[in-house]
């Protein structure tokens, strides 16, 4: 399908799913032992994977490369991220991506919700991704999620943007 580079990939659940689906996946990470829980992943499934440990606000200076189609955050941008570290991410994140990209991002709700992420609103993205466009939005079911309870509270949303 081509390549896919994961925002914030953690463990690789997503990315290794990707993988196993035919894209040529890029995960970033700034936690060592998200990637190595990542690249075991990828090994017990039997999928590449190029996985990069590197702060998503210094996306050039990692080297991850440039062109990419589809871009997904599935939980980095609503969560420990400053506005200032957003703004950057936003930069970084339009530096990479071919223009006509689409990301695809889940954010919570803002809101104070104990140990969770602090969530962002569509104006949060649309300040940090300015050169692009929100194409759609919805919410997100958790019914099925282990921590239901706490995430029904925080609202997650699926937001789809288009890179200009």
């Amino acid at each position: 399908y081509g390549h896919v580079l994961d925002l914030g990939c953690g463990s690789g659940f997503w990315g290794v799913e990707l993988a196993r689906r035919g894209w040529q996946v890029t995960g970033v990470d700034i936690v060592p032992k998200a990637l190595r829980r990542a690249r075991e992943r990828a090994r017990q499934v039997g999928v590449e994977m190029r996985l990069v440990e590197a702060d998503v606000t210094k996306l050039g200076a990692a080297g991850v490369g440039s062109g990419y189609p589809f871009l997904m955050d599935f939980g980095l941008f609503h969560d420990e991220l400053s506005d200032e570290q957003r703004a950057r991410m936003g930069r970084e994140v339009s530096a990479v991506a071919a223009p006509g990209a689409t990301l695809l991002m889940v954010a919570w709700a803002p809101g104070r919700r104990g140990p969770l992420p602090r969530g962002a609103s569509r104006a949060d993205i649309e300040t940090a991704y300015p050169a692009w466009d929100v194409i759609d939005e919805e919410g997100v079911d958790v019914s099925g999620a282990p921590f239901y309870r706490h995430m029904r509270k925080a609202e997650p949303r699926l937001y789809r943007l288009r890179r200009r």
